[in-house]
């Protein structure tokens, strides 16, 4: 068995691991559900892309702050009343839209659930390292924990669409309420019993930011966001240039199942390096796109190759976070690494959609691969500090 499932499938990690993959489930299902609900009760996409960014701009605004708080006074105080205000939230706002509420508390009531999004994510990753037995495993847990957010990416906008075609838009958001509730307090409980007998660490003020190493990479995640953002517009735009607008999908998952796969790669390969393969990976689409004007098949083969060193890159930038912050701060900083995806992930969808629009496609497909070699460039840094154990972190 590969060590990554040998990781993921281990009593210890595996109830913690599906209940946070149930709890992180709504985000792959409410923009699409909020989208096309909003859309059918109002009848503009501008208003239902806004009411969307509202729960995305939410959950980028609060997640650090939550994450200290997280660190501060513990899992159950801050996650379980965090998916409360979310599920009330997102259960409140399909009434407002079929009620023909004003766009203005739409966007209240979106923001507001947004914002209180539990950060499971953050609180994952910083629970791994305790869900090993050895200290050598821990990169192999990363891995796992990348393999979870690539299933996620599968997963949620499937049972998305199920929930739609075969319900409504509003039971989707109703699902995806109670996945986050049930999911929550479900996670609280397993790692409650992985902390059993486990000295919590020490408090200490200021922000995770204060590591030198944290900002660097925080900076660096910002710029890698980028390449999420501007994938779908990409692939949109190559599948409608080549007049299937359809199968858009099917190239995405093309380099998210790339992604899967490569969760079963060994790698130890620094932050800076795993960036800099997937740059010259990246370019490998770009390139078959440019040479064959855009034929699919080609182009979804080089971007299920690209997909391979996508889990090499998260791995190594949660072993940073590991090593370099503090475990009073540890969770705040891996929300930080969730919030510079957000913000990262929206310019990307913008500046995509410019460049295809200023352009053309095939040059803009070559965005992705000049996003991986700034974020690389950014990443170079990291070497100044080096790895290293986390009460060396404030040195500088």
């Amino acid at each position: 068995m590969p060590a990554v499932l040998s990781v993921l499938l281990s009593r210890r990690a595996f109830p913690v691991a599906c209940s946070s993959l149930i709890a992180r489930l709504p985000k792959g299902i409410t923009p699409l559900a909020v989208v096309i609900l909003i859309h059918q009760t109002t009848g503009s996409y501008a208003i239902a892309g806004a009411i969307a960014a509202g729960t995305a701009f939410g959950d980028a605004l609060t997640t650090p702050v939550q994450g200290r708080l997280l660190d501060r006074f513990g899992r159950g105080a801050i996650l379980i009343p965090s998916a409360v205000v979310y599920a009330v939230a997102l259960a409140l706002l399909p009434l407002l839209a079929l009620r023909h509420a004003p766009a203005a508390a739409l966007f209240a009531c979106a923001l507001l659930a947004g914002s209180g999004f539990p950060p499971i994510s953050g609180s994952m990753k910083a629970l791994w390292p305790r869900l090993v037995t050895d200290s050598a495993a821990v990169g192999t847990a990363y891995a796992a924990e990348s393999l979870i957010q690539q299933i996620l990416l599968l997963i949620a906008p499937l049972l998305a669409s199920a929930l739609i075609a075969w319900f409504a838009p509003a039971a989707a958001l109703w699902a995806a309420a109670a996945a986050t509730l049930l999911g929550t307090v479900s996670f609280v409980a397993f790692a409650a019993r992985v902390d059993a007998g486990t000295a919590p660490g020490a408090h200490r003020s200021g922000s995770a930011l204060r590591v030198p190493a944290i900002r660097v990479l925080v900076g660096a995640t910002l710029v890698q966001g980028l390449i999420f953002g501007a994938l779908p517009v990409v692939l949109s735009g190559l599948a409608a240039h080549a007049g299937a607008p359809d199968v858009a999908g099917l190239l995405l998952a093309a380099w998210i199942c790339g992604g899967v796969l490569g969760s079963f790669r060994a790698s130890r390969a620094a932050f800076p390096s795993a960036l800099a393969r997937l740059a010259a990976a990246l370019a490998a689409p770009a390139v078959v796109a440019a040479a064959t004007g855009g034929r699919l098949v080609p182009v979804a083969l080089a971007f299920g190759v690209a997909g391979l060193f996508l889990t090499p890159v998260a791995a190594a930038s949660y072993v940073i976070v590991d090593d370099t912050a503090p475990p009073g701060r540890r969770t705040e900083a891996f929300t930080w690494l969730s919030t510079a995806l957000a913000v990262g992930g929206s310019a990307g969808s913008a500046l995509a959609g410019a460049s295809i629009d200023g352009l053309g496609i095939l040059p803009a497909v070559f965005l992705p691969t000049a996003a991986a070699g700034l974020a690389t460039l950014v990443a170079t840094r990291l070497r100044r500090w080096g790895r290293g154990p986390a009460h060396r972190e404030e040195a500088a």
